[in-house]
């Protein structure tokens, strides 16, 4: 009895020191050491240099850039030509004078077409020529091959089913199929 109650203990200590090993409050640590203190110290100015100098540099990249900016805003560009000056207005009842246009042609008399019109109008001409060309022989092959399948099929007559799935399916209506006298019935036997 004496025995499972000490190994009972012993269970119930190392099941309380495992809790508290993780609920317990947490690890103090001791004051620092004067040389600690001081290794710290130095550390942290050491990282408020490093961060200064990096902001620094960051500014004056900021700055160069800012600058590059101006100098390509500054930069001497060809002005722009200058406006026309207006006429000057006409006195009040005067207008001003009419621009001066070709001579009218004569009636019934045209001015000359330009050369170049007249070469692409002979190009159009021509390439209207080669299209309905292409489009006669392409009409006749269709109505060729049209001859062709029409003469390999023949023609249905009008009681015949479009679709030939069942081509032997009767139509009550249809006269081949109308329903005929029933066959007198014979008294022999056999």
């Amino acid at each position: 009895m004496k025995l499972i109650q000490a190994a009972s203990a012993i269970a119930l200590a190392a099941a309380t020191t495992t809790a508290f090993a993780w609920y317990a409050a947490p690890y103090q640590p001791v004051a620092p050491t004067a040389d600690q203190h001081k290794a710290l110290i130095e550390q942290q100015q050491a990282m408020l240099e490093q961060h200064d100098k990096a902001m620094r540099e960051a500014f004056e990249a900021q700055r160069r850039f800012a600058e590059q900016q101006l100098a390509w805003a500054d930069q001497n560009r060809p002005a722009w030509p200058a406006f026309p000056e207006r006429p000057a207005m006409p006195e009040f009842g005067q207008y001003p004078e009419a621009p001066e246009f070709p001579e009218m042609p004569e009636f019934g008399q045209f001015p000359a077409m330009p050369e170049s019109l007249d070469a692409r109008r002979k190009e159009m001409d021509a390439y209207r020529e080669q299209t309905k060309q292409r489009i006669e022989e392409r009409r006749a092959a269709m109505k060729q091959w049209s001859e062709e399948r029409r003469a390999q099929h023949p023609t249905r007559h009008i009681g015949e089913p479009l679709s030939r799935a069942f081509p032997e399916h009767p139509y009550p209506m249809m006269p081949q199929h109308q329903a005929q006298a029933p066959a007198e019935s014979s008294t022999q036997t056999r």
